[in-house]
């Protein structure tokens, strides 16, 4: 449940760097999108690199001269529409406008691999991405042995060779061809400039957001870039529950744009518990912060869309905040109580 608070005299403290282990060019998963990582899956022994504040490993920006362009490759109509549906599903792209999309398919290169061929190997400079889109591919580990499988457009997995170039790491693990093999390679420069503008774009539109929303104006310009660059906008069609009663939370919404209303079930009946939010309303702390599952329903009242922070992510950069978040934890136990008054 969400009101404006007044903020109190307050100084969030600064966290020290910490190392933490890495790997290269091991699989990733949407649901660790924050470093694209996936150490138990990959099992990959990794080396240390350095970690910034918001758990993210760091690496240089990429500079290119002012009449820099990136490279175009010619393509068949049919070869764009396959690339477009394969690389727009990777949780890396997947927020780029479409003028961004087009430059990412016109740099991509089609390379020709036969069995055997190692495309990339460990512990060597990452120069290109890699989309796999006919045959398969085998991932290796020195000391492990094989670790994973790759496949072509139609598979799960069809990427890789993504973490050296966004990291400036050396490949962590060597990539053999397992038979013929078509793919498409994308350049480190490329790459890392439509990433690192779309980056930029997507943090200084969500930090202007995040100065409307008075629970986080004791924070700093520093720590609300922050929160910022951990935040994944969700989209919810009207009539749809975003969280449930008495599930168990798993993250932290911010409105940014449409309207919802909180529900809970009293005497069987779904009630309203709160006056509809809007932009710039919160919920779903009180989960996190208790350790509870859902105290109440949450449904889209419009279609909404809502900036997430995970329950991992909340508790390391909103800790600071829990003070000020309980405080609806009272308003809420209000309006639950003016509820069952009225029915």
């Amino acid at each position: 449940v969400v009101f404006s608070l007044p903020p109190p005299n307050f100084k969030m403290s600064e966290e020290k760097n910490e190392e933490i282990p890495y790997d290269s060019d091991a699989p990733s998963t949407e649901d660790d999108s924050d470093d694209y990582i996936d150490e138990e899956e990959s099992k990959v022994p990794a080396p240390v690199i350095k970690k910034g504040r918001r758990g993210t490993v760091m690496a240089a920006a990429v500079t290119v001269a002012a009449d820099w362009a990136p490279p175009v490759y010619e393509k068949g109509d049919s070869e764009k529409a396959a690339l477009i549906d394969a690389v727009s599903k990777n949780v890396l792209f997947s927020e780029l406008a479409q003028a961004e999309l087009d430059v990412i398919i016109g740099a991509m290169k089609k390379l020709e691999y036969t069995k055997g061929d190692d495309i990339i190997k460990q512990g060597e400079e990452g120069d290109l991405f890699y989309v796999v889109e006919d045959g398969a591919c085998e991932i290796f580990v020195e000391g492990v042995g094989k670790v994973m499988d790759i496949g072509g457009f139609g598979s799960v997995r069809n990427f890789f060779g993504e973490l050296a170039l966004l990291y400036d790491a050396p490949r962590a693990a060597t990539v053999t061809a397992a038979g013929s093999v078509t793919a498409w390679g994308l350049d480190r420069v490329t790459f890392k400039k439509i990433l690192q503008d779309q980056t930029q774009k997507q943090r200084s539109l969500y930090k202007t957001f995040l100065e409307q929303v008075p629970v986080l104006q004791p924070l700093s310009v520093y720590e609300k870039l922050t929160i910022a660059d951990a935040m994944a906008p969700k989209t919810f069609p009207a009539g749809e529950n975003i969280i449930n009663e008495g599930d168990e939370g798993f993250e932290f919404y911010i409105v940014e744009s449409g309207e919802v209303i909180c529900t809970k079930n009293l005497d069987g009946k779904e009630t309203e518990v709160s006056d509809p939010l809007g932009p710039g309303d919160y919920f779903g702390e009180l989960s996190l912060i208790n350790n509870e599952n859902r105290a109440a329903s949450v449904k889209a009242v419009k279609d909404t869309t809502c900036l997430t922070i995970d329950r991992k992510t909340f508790k390391r950069l909103l800790g600071p905040l829990e003070s000020m978040l309980r405080e609806h934890e009272e308003l809420y136990s209000k309006y639950v109580e003016d509820a069952k008054t009225s029915s």
